[in-house]
């Protein structure tokens, strides 16, 4: 449903929160949050075209969707668990609309691993809340988490004893329905102890095919010497418009890989932040965006290497199709004291059609010497030589950019461990290309 015309975003937000307040959780100390927030971005404003890194975005279409949060739907239990992945050895924690569902969730009796909503943990601890989600600042591309701050009312905390080992993995499943409620805010923390280890596949689903907006912020804190391994995989209704945000810090000799797949949703922006703040931290991200028909998938990633001997590696593939539009912002900022620091970026872009679209733009700032770092950025079509090599052992032209399509996908999708999970995301990029029933037989 389209917003009234008479209203700015602001103006709406702001009507939106005063109606929202009597059924938000948190008690309090959440609420006193909440007014600070929702003061502040009141008085920056969402950030918009004029902003360096929002200016790929299709903003008519963003601006228009309802901001507010409604009751808790009356839900299918039934047909929620359809759509989630069979993980059987990981945990799992399940949000329908930014809100926790016990129902659906199987959580650990293990107590060096520690997965509960994060507004029952501010409730029955309410002095613990400053240690919860930091408050987000004010600069222009954490507008969003304000906005999360302001109207998110649960989420998930993930606490990780030193030593504790987790790599049978957190499965964190967001549903969102667009049926009683037109926006789902939530905030996630993941707090990692010294030496702990922890896979999480985060998965983005919708259960109903209305029009939604949702917007997550994700914390994320690794001790000395720790591992997150995120894999993150956006497959929403093509309804749907996301945006995320997440803040990720980094001590001495701790590792974060991040895969993200973009693969569904009317719009998926992604905001990603990592400060290697200790010395030899490192941290490696992988991307795939696909967009077909008027989606579009923009995507922004901020490394900042602040400590000797850190590392850094971003790689990310795009491919867009018809009218899809395509963004990948990457940004390697190797601050005074972080001698010795190692950077690389790649961004490879696949336009399959006239009237697509993809903007790449790696960047390097270098404020030390004694550092090695690279870049490199392509935007193309389908190598005519392999597209040639196909057609003459007589596989049809369909077929054959499909199959290359698929091959180009593989350098992301690849890093993948888990089979089962692989193959639903080789599934997911089959089901974008041309001929796909005959390329499933090739792959």
């Amino acid at each position: 449903m389209s917003a009234a015309p008479e209203f700015t975003p602001v103006e709406r937000i702001e009507r939106a929160h005063a109606a929202a307040c009597g059924r938000l959780r948190g008690g309090p100390a959440w609420e006193a949050r909440r007014s600070a927030a929702l003061a502040r971005l009141v008085a920056g404003g969402l950030p918009d075209r004029r902003d360096e890194n929002w200016k790929y975005l299709d903003w008519p279409e963003l601006t228009r969707r309802r901001f507010e949060v409604g009751a808790p739907a009356g839900l299918a239990l039934e047909r929620i668990a359809t759509l989630l992945l069979d993980l059987p050895e990981a945990w799992r924690f399940v949000l329908v609309d930014g809100r926790f569902q016990p129902a659906l969730s199987r959580l650990p009796d293990d107590g060096s691993i520690r997965i509960e909503s994060l507004a029952s943990a501010a409730e029955s601890d309410p002095g613990n809340v400053a240690s919860l989600p930091s408050v987000p600042g004010d600069g222009v591309d954490e507008r969003f988490a304000l906005l999360a701050e302001a109207f998110a009312d649960d989420g998930a905390l993930l606490r990780l004893a030193d030593g504790a080992d987790a790599r049978r993995g957190v499965y964190l499943v967001h549903v969102s329905t667009g049926e009683s409620s037109p926006a789902a805010h939530a905030r996630v923390v993941v707090e990692a102890g010294r030496d702990s280890h922890l896979r999480i596949v985060e998965h983005f689903v919708s259960a109903g095919a209305g029009e939604c907006f949702t917007n997550l912020t994700c914390e994320l804190r690794l001790g000395v010497g720790s591992r997150v391994d995120h894999l993150r995989l956006h497959q929403q209704d093509p309804a749907v418009v996301h945006v995320e945000t997440l803040l990720a810090t980094q001590d001495r000799n701790s590792a974060y890989t991040q895969a993200i797949f973009a693969i569904g949703g009317r719009i998926v922006r992604s905001n990603l932040e990592v400060r290697l703040q200790g010395p030899a931290a490192e941290t490696r991200v992988h991307g795939l965006f696909m967009v077909d028909g008027v989606r579009q998938a923009d995507l922004y990633a901020l490394i900042e290497h602040a400590a000797p001997h850190t590392r850094s590696e971003q790689v990310f593939r795009g491919v867009a199709a018809d009218r899809g539009r395509g963004a990948y912002n990457g940004r390697v900022r190797v601050r005074e004291d972080a001698a010795k620091a190692d950077s690389q970026q790649s961004s490879r872009n696949l336009i399959l059609s006239p009237l697509a679209e993809i903007n790449t733009r790696p960047q390097l700032e270098i404020l030390t010497d004694d550092v090695k770092c690279s870049h490199g950025a392509t935007t193309g079509s389908l190598d005519a030589d392999q597209l040639f090599y196909l057609l003459s052992r007589g596989i049809d032209p369909d077929t054959a950019r499909g199959l290359l399509t698929f091959a180009f996908c593989e350098d992301v999708v690849a890093q993948v461990t888990e089979p089962g999970l692989r193959r639903h995301i080789e599934e997911l990029v089959v089901g974008h290309l041309p001929d796909r029933d005959i390329i499933r037989e090739f792959v």
